[in-house]
């Protein structure tokens, strides 16, 4: 006892007080709500005026807004039946109550005060529930959109609150994740452009670029620089000697790939044959790959055909060449990531192209190789001129060297060549001494794949162009046949008709015994007269 308090004898003293007090309350309560009686004198059916009425003017006016209710309804009756039925009366309690309330209401002055302000309560009423039905739905996504967003909002800052570390990263990587779905339609999320020569090489994306946005890259880089810029080293002529003469041979610059020996002796067809050297004098790398392709032999006779389908393949490869569709199909996993696209400059009328393939860039990424146009020979167009041009294998040639910007300094070569055994298809990568130089199993793929293309493209161009005339042949062999047909039964026709004809006048002579009598016309001739006979 000593320990205890006064401040706890106090509150203990005041808890006790009030529990006595709640009890007291409470039986009061119950008290009243168990004796409590209406007066029957003041119901209806024994001739009262219903009982009292409310005594706080907030509930007069809800009974006069209540009579506005149902006098307004579509159906009355039914309106006062359903609202005596949700508070226990009857119909003629509430109608009474309702009625005493106007008539009370009339007699102290008041009705017509509460009556406008019932009315303009009512109408602001039926406004907002209008307004409210027709955009119930934008309304109902809007404020969902808006919840949802403050949850995040105040999710994000307690957690920010919480771990600001973790918080922070995770709202960088979001911000990235935006830019990178933005960006990747567009440019496939560019990481590098080579300004830092140490660690970019050149332009890099990270995912597969659209084929616009490399030639709006190209076109954006000439239009910047004022023209093409090369990046091959500077040429240098070297002496090539031979038994009889000596020749020389460029090496770096534009076009040097002209005097390149290509060596095709061990082609095969139907495979690509890849030769990669690095042993040839000026040069860092040569890496050429070539393919055979042939018409086969479905009927040795007939001459004519074999010459036409020879034709028709010599018109294809020359098509794929000048149209520069080489990478149309590329072969297996490489379909995808390597692209050619050539393009032309309307202000000088100069030819440029851009080049992109995967793990050509940094980081094993896709690597954009702006190119230009070096040379292009037709050997086929010059025979009609120079009759010695024929003794040339090569049909035709067109090479594009490398631009600033890019991953490797050369000039890609793509060669088509005629021989007895076929058409003979080789693209070449040459790398100068002095100039960057792709990894050996990257050249190699790329020149591989990009002759698989262009003799895969050769065959279905083919394939598709002696489909189509030997359509046009037979069609013009049924037309022909069908028209030899019909002129045949109209002779035989107009033959049968005129035999009929023959026959039923020589009966109509050798039954008409007045024959002779009649003129042609028809007419009787005089008698005695000349007989007219057919």
């Amino acid at each position: 006892m000593k320990h205890i308090n006064t401040s706890t004898i106090a509150i203990i003293i005041l808890y006790i007080t009030l529990l006595c007090c709640n009890n007291n309350v409470i039986q009061t309560a119950h008290a009243l709500e168990a004796t409590f009686t209406p007066n029957p004198e003041d119901s209806i059916e024994n001739g009262g005026d219903g009982g009292p009425l409310p005594v706080s003017m907030q509930q007069r006016k809800q009974l006069l807004e209540l009579e506005a209710a149902i006098i307004n309804s579509q159906d009355p009756a039914a309106t006062l039946n359903h609202v005596a039925q949700q508070n226990n009366m009857s119909q003629e309690e509430l109608a009474g109550m309702l009625e005493r309330n106007h008539k009370d209401l009339q007699e102290s002055g008041q009705l017509e005060g509460m009556m406008g302000e019932v009315n303009a309560s009512l109408a602001a009423q039926q406004q907002q529930g209008s307004r409210s039905m027709s955009g119930s739905l934008p309304r109902r996504i809007v404020s969902l959109i808006t919840s949802i967003i403050l949850a995040l909002i105040r999710t994000a800052s307690v957690q920010i609150s919480k771990n600001p570390k973790q918080s922070t990263l995770l709202f960088i990587l979001l911000i990235a994740s935006l830019l990178s779905i933005y960006n990747a339609p567009k440019n496939g999320i560019v990481i590098s452009t080579g300004v830092f020569p140490p660690f970019c090489r050149g332009h890099t994306t990270l995912l597969e670029p659209p084929i616009d946005y490399l030639e709006r890259y190209s076109v954006q880089s000439y239009e910047r620089n004022g023209g093409w810029i090369s990046s091959l080293p500077e040429a240098t002529n070297k002496q090539k000697k031979k038994k009889k003469s000596k020749s020389n041979k460029q090496v770096g610059g534009v076009g040097m790939t002209s005097s390149l020996d290509i060596d095709t002796s061990n082609v095969e067809e139907g495979e690509v044959t890849v030769n990669t050297n690095r042993r040839v004098d000026g040069y860092t790398l040569i890496t050429t790959a070539s393919t055979l392709l042939t018409i086969d032999e479905t009927d040795e006779e007939d001459e004519e055909l074999q010459l036409e389908e020879i034709d028709c393949m010599h018109e294809s490869i020359k098509a794929i060449i000048e149209e520069r569709k080489f990478t149309e199909f590329i072969p297996g996993k490489d379909a995808r990531s390597l692209k050619f696209r050539s393009f032309l400059i309307e202000d000088d009328m100069s030819e440029g192209a851009i080049f992109s393939m995967k793990l050509l860039g940094d980081f094993g990424r896709y690597g954009i190789q702006p190119l230009c146009i070096s040379y292009e020979i037709d050997n086929d167009d010059d025979s009609d001129e120079e009759e010695e041009s024929t003794s040339s294998p090569m049909t035709h040639c067109v090479a594009f060297h490398t631009l600033t910007g890019g991953h490797f300094d050369g000039e890609l070569q793509f060669l088509v060549q005629e021989t007895t055994e076929g058409d003979v298809i080789s693209v070449t990568l040459a790398i100068p001494k002095g100039g960057r130089a792709p990894s050996t199993r990257l050249a190699e793929s790329m020149v591989s794949s990009l002759t698989s293309s262009i003799a895969q493209s050769a065959l279905i161009r083919t394939k598709q162009t002696l489909a189509r005339r030997s359509q046009s042949k037979s069609y013009r062999t049924q037309a022909t046949s069908r028209a030899k047909k019909k002129r045949h039964m109209r002779f035989e026709q107009e033959k049968l008709q005129e035999e009929m004809a023959a026959e039923r006048k020589r009966k109509w002579k050798r039954n008409n015994k007045d024959v002779g009598r009649y003129r042609p016309t028809g007419c009787r001739g005089p008698s005695g007269g000349p007989k007219f006979g057919f």
